[in-house]
């Protein structure tokens, strides 16, 4: 059981160093959270909007890797332009941008109850 949770995670490590050096979206992605978390220790007004900022964080890297994954499938199953390529290319790029915008509101929820206390 131990080297199966070991293999799996050498796994789920060279997803995130494949997509760190062949996707430059991630590496932005990546300081944008680190900074976003850096200033949520050091500007919430409370505990739980740091966690939910970190949260948050990780579900946009999360998603930008789930994007990464679309795109290589769909590059490698429909070289050729076509329209469902486009709209699961499309679709995972959307998810990248919902999962930003979450970050974005919660960012408002600090900001707000920071300048209104």
């Amino acid at each position: 059981m131990l080297t199966t949770i070991i293999e799996k995670t050498g796994y789920s490590l060279a997803g995130i160093r494949d997509t760190w050096l062949s996707e430059p979206s991630f590496r932005q992605w990546f300081w944008l959270v680190a900074l976003s978390n850096i200033a949520a220790l050091f500007f919430s007004p409370a505990i739980i909007w740091s966690v939910l900022i970190i949260v948050t964080g990780f579900l946009l890297l999360a998603s930008e890797l789930i994007n990464t994954a679309i795109e290589a499938i769909t590059n490698k199953a429909s070289p050729e332009q076509h329209p469902l390529a486009k709209k699961a290319k499309d679709a995972g790029s959307a998810m990248t941008l919902v999962t930003f915008l979450a970050l974005a509101s919660s960012w408002i929820g600090i900001l707000i109850e920071f300048f209104c206390r």
